[in-house]
């Protein structure tokens, strides 16, 4: 099973029940805050930025109004038409479909943004081959910020080698609707875990792709995550 195509479900289900943003939001002072900082400390204006599961765009937003040159990718179809509707006015920015488990952009950029998305791919095998596809498509040195994944320190560093393995692990499922409140209004779906890791898995995985890990800082409070981290990296060594 390709679990990590269930987002497609859960944002077609948010929007059959009149959600009109299911993801992070653009408003997000925190997000807004990091992703500037990140931009300016590396001088990504006008230069050309991909975030890998963009979901609804929101963080294109925020990147396009900085000035970067933006390409978002995700899984989920339904997302990316939102997306593509949400940018529609910064004449730089694009948004495809892309399987980043399976395929590599075909383009080379300067840098890479993942917000809460590695983390949704559990299987070893899977996260592998998403790191070599996101470290393919940069440039040399080109910096890479992990936002917000899902974060614990009493992880338990276990092989998972199948979803069945992950779901023997926590317990876990993709497929048991629960109620969800979104502004106000309430959804039934299913609430689609993440994998935790602890600093040293994170570390262990990033560099095994060939990134420099330049910094790991447990995520400012907020209401997305209860525990995550932000994970700033770059292709290879960090010597320019």
């Amino acid at each position: 099973m390709e679990y990590y195509k269930a987002y497609e479900k859960r944002y077609q289900a948010a929007y059959d029940a009149d959600i009109a943003l299911w993801g992070n939001s653009e408003k997000d002072v925190v997000l807004a805050e990091a992703i500037k900082k990140w931009v300016d400390d590396n001088g990504l204006k006008g230069k050309r930025v991909i975030e890998f599961a963009c979901g609804e765009g929101s963080c294109g937003i925020l990147l396009s109004e900085l000035g970067v040159i933006y390409c978002g990718v995700d899984i989920a179809p339904t997302a990316v038409k939102k997306a593509k509707e949400r940018l529609k006015r910064f004449t730089d920015a694009r948004v495809e479909v892309v399987d980043m488990v399976k395929e590599a952009p075909k383009e080379k950029f300067d840098a890479a943004l993942d917000v809460m998305g590695f983390h949704m791919i559990v299987t070893d095998s899977e996260r592998k081959r998403y790191l070599e596809n996101a470290y393919s498509c940069l440039n040399d040195h080109a910096p890479m910020l992990f936002f917000r994944e899902n974060y614990s320190e009493e992880a338990e560093e276990n092989k998972v080698e199948s979803f069945a393995d992950f779901q023997k692990l926590t317990g876990s499922d993709y497929e048991t609707p629960q109620k969800r409140m979104m502004n106000g209004k309430e959804v039934l779906i299913p609430l689609l875990p993440a994998r935790a890791r602890g600093k040293e898995g994170y570390v262990t995985e990033l560099e095994a792709a060939g990134f420099t890990v330049e910094a790991f800082e447990r995520s400012k409070e907020n209401g997305a995550m209860l525990c995550s981290a932000d994970i700033y990296v770059r292709k290879g060594s960090c010597e320019k």
